[in-house]
């Protein structure tokens, strides 16, 4: 198994806080709904319901290329936490067209995840002496935050959209709701207050796929 950066809460704060726009809001919205990069910036305002605090995904996008999700789990819906409603909120226009990208660029194409790799990312990593930060990466965090703040493992699942067995289905299906908005709010509060939270050292080292 390949190990990842091994990261107190408190540095993945930082990292986030040292981000320049528009990767800070992606960034916080990818350690905060676990959603793939793909998925992320495929996001449509048709796909916000911002009133109920859900983000729908329905497609992924690669190199400009849109898709279905690769797999019928990985189609979702994700409920939001405070910080995830600020973030849309504050970047939703005021004549919205519910076809539009959230996260797109002057001409509405959605952003190159290579070109803020380099420009923002890498940057950023070096200025704050990380290693192994990339943007699943913060997927992978926030499926380790999860399972720090006590997330039952089905829950997990259906947060991230993995492949899971017909019995794990079952037997999570419907405490879902309940319990993926707990513990999306939980994981905003443990990154807002590392300091109050206890989270083993190694935390990082678990694999999120």
């Amino acid at each position: 198994m390949k190990q990842r950066a091994v990261i107190a809460p408190e540095k993945v704060r930082a990292f986030l806080d040292a981000l320049p726009e528009p990767s800070a809001s992606l960034a916080w919205l990818l350690a905060l709904t676990g959603l793939r990069i793909g998925e992320l910036l495929a996001v449509r305002w048709r796909n916000v319901d911002l009133e109920r605090g859900t983000l729908r995904v329905t497609e992924t996008v690669y190199d400009g290329h849109f898709d279905v999700p690769k797999t019928q789990r990985s189609q979702r819906s994700v409920p939001l936490s405070t910080k995830t409603i600020q973030i849309l909120v504050a970047r939703k226009p005021a004549l919205m067209n519910p076809e539009a990208l959230v996260f797109a660029t002057s001409t509405g194409t959605p952003f190159d995840r290579h070109n803020l790799t380099n420009k923002q990312l890498k940057p950023t990593c070096k200025k704050l002496g990380l290693e192994g930060v990339s943007w699943h990466w913060l997927r992978h965090a926030n499926a380790t935050l999860l399972d720090a703040v006590g997330t039952p493992l089905g829950t997990v699942q259906a947060l991230l959209g993995h492949s899971s067995s017909e019995i794990t289905r079952e037997v999570y299906l419907h405490s879902i709701p309940a319990d993926a908005r707990a513990a999306v709010q939980k994981v905003e509060e443990l990154l807002n207050r590392p300091k109050l939270t206890q989270v083993p050292e190694n935390w990082g080292e678990k694999e999120a796929r």
